[in-house]
Formats: structure tokens, sequence, C-alpha cells
């Protein structure tokens, strides 16, 4: 059986809108689709909500807080291990340290009984925000971090010491030149295969390094473009249902942007699972694997 998540935490969006707080950071946000975004992203995250657990993953819903607009993406401020481990991440926008909520904490406190609270570092201008910021291959030993304002290479390799992972990391940037703002934008692992977008780590002594250790790992790589990361086509999480079935988590704009032979490599590893998610991704710069923290 698969070691992905078949159990997620979704965090129900409360008045969605474009957070002007992270808006320098983050390339992907734009203008929203519609002037009623707040009421188009309730209905996407249901839709989506629907869609995972029409496809046997167990889904917990929480209701977010107005004043928090990105709170929907609940995989940057925690995590889950296997052991019983729970981290808290350090958040650089002070907009996005409130959706760390106390009630929530504790919650997730009884059941992981060993905290790593990472978050007192954001006093010091440190940041690390979660599964956004690492990639992590646990069946593996391995995580991957493209560095950025949001992410601090010496957290990640703090991180990693922790969870006893190794740290592959790296700059990669959209073509601007400006570093992806999260490193799940641009790949994602599971289900023996990988999804990178190479030609966004310009540096040949880190790419070949990236490469290398997906190769040894024994995934099959699918090599993404820049224009299929603006697709989303990296915010892509591997899960598994009820039944221990690959499922392969992703927007609707990321399922329509992968080329054919990537699809037949996906649909041979998982079946799809996708639903319309653009009023998050265009006002909120963020796709399907932000929306879904993985409780393990």
């Amino acid at each position: 059986m698969s070691d992905a998540a078949s159990h997620v935490l979704m965090i129900e969006p409360v008045l969605f809108r474009a957070n002007s707080e992270t808006a320098s950071t983050n390339a992907f946000q734009g203008a929203p689709i519609d002037a009623d975004v707040a009421r188009v992203a309730l209905l996407q995250h249901r839709g989506f909500r629907d869609r995972l657990i029409e496809a046997g993953v167990v889904v917990s819903v929480a209701r977010g807080d107005a004043a928090a607009p990105d709170a929907p993406f609940c995989n940057n401020w925690f995590s889950t291990h296997a052991g019983g481990k729970l981290v808290l991440y350090p958040m650089l926008a002070e907009n996005r340290r409130i959706e760390r909520r106390p009630d929530l904490v504790d919650r997730l406190r009884a059941r992981y009984a060993e905290v790593v609270d990472l978050s007192a570092h954001e006093r010091a201008g440190r940041f690390l925000e979660g599964t956004g910021s690492v990639c992590i291959d646990a069946a593996n030993g391995v995580a991957y971090a493209a560095l950025s304002p949001r992410t601090e290479k010496a957290l990640a390799q703090s991180l990693c010491a922790t969870l006893g992972l190794r740290l592959v990391a790296f700059t990669a940037t959209d073509v601007g030149g400006v570093p992806y703002y999260h490193t799940n934008v641009m790949m994602f692992v599971g289900h023996e295969l990988a999804a990178v977008c190479a030609e966004s780590i310009v540096h040949d002594a880190e790419r070949e390094p990236v490469l290398d250790s997906l190769a040894k790992a024994g995934h099959e790589v699918l090599r993404l473009t820049r224009d299929q990361v603006a697709a989303y086509c990296g915010n892509v999480l591997a899960l598994q249902n009820d039944r221990g079935e690959p499922l392969w988590a992703m927007s609707s704009t990321a399922a329509a942007a992968f080329t054919r032979a990537q699809r037949e490599a996906l649909e041979r590893r998982g079946r799809i699972v996708d639903a319309p998610l653009d009023a998050f991704e265009q006002a909120g710069g963020g796709s399907a694997r932000c929306l879904l923290a993985e409780l393990l």
C-alpha cells in the first residue's frame, strides 16, 4: 500500500480574496476571475472537497477566518508525519500567522504526540512555509526545497535533521528570473513518479543533483515547462483513497495543461481527481496541493 495520505484537512474560505501582504513574493497572484471571488472560491472549494470524498479520500473540514485571506492554503502552517509528529512553521506574512489558530493547533496536538514548533523564527525574520516550502519524499528519505524569501535553507536543514531526511536545496526561477515562492508550484513527488520544472533550476550544479536524486529514488520523472508551472502542473498532491487506490489531486487547469504523454504517465500510477480552482489560482496564486494538508 502507498504511504500517501488518505485523510486531509481543508479550511473552508470565508471572504476569500487576494492577499496584499503576499503579493510581493507570489508572482502567481493576479486579478480575480470574478468580482464576487469570495462566492466563487467557496463554491469551488466545496466542489473540490466533494470530488475528493467521492474518490474515497477522508476529508476533515474547518471553517476559515475572515481576517485571514489565505486560510484555505492550510498546508503552509503545519505538517504531520509518521510516528505522530506535528510540525508548526514560521510564516512570512503577518496576516498568515493568524492561520495557526489555537483551536486548530489544540486539535492537532491531541492527535500528534510530538510537536516541533518552528514558528518562533518568525520574530527573527526567518521563514519556512510547510509543505509549500519543502517537497518531501518520505519513502526515500529526501526533501526538496526551492529557496526563496519564504524558504530559508538553514531552517529547511534543521527540519530535515529532525525528520531524518536528506535535503536537496536549489534556486528555481520563473522566466523573469524571480524565484518561485514555493517549491510545490514547480515540483511534486509521489507514487514512484516525480514532476519537476528542471528548466527553472538555472544552475547546472543545482539542477543535476535534483534530477540525480529523483532518478536514484527510482522515480519516473516528468519534465514540466515554465508554462506548465504557470498552469499549476507542479501543484499536485499524491493521495490514496480508503481502498488504497493511488490518486492525483489537481486542478482542472493543471489537468488540461499536461501533455498527452504526461497524462498517460500519471494515469499509469494513479487516478486523476480534478476540479475547477481558478478562483484560488488567479486571486490567491495557489491551487490544489495548497488547499490540502495531509493528516498522516
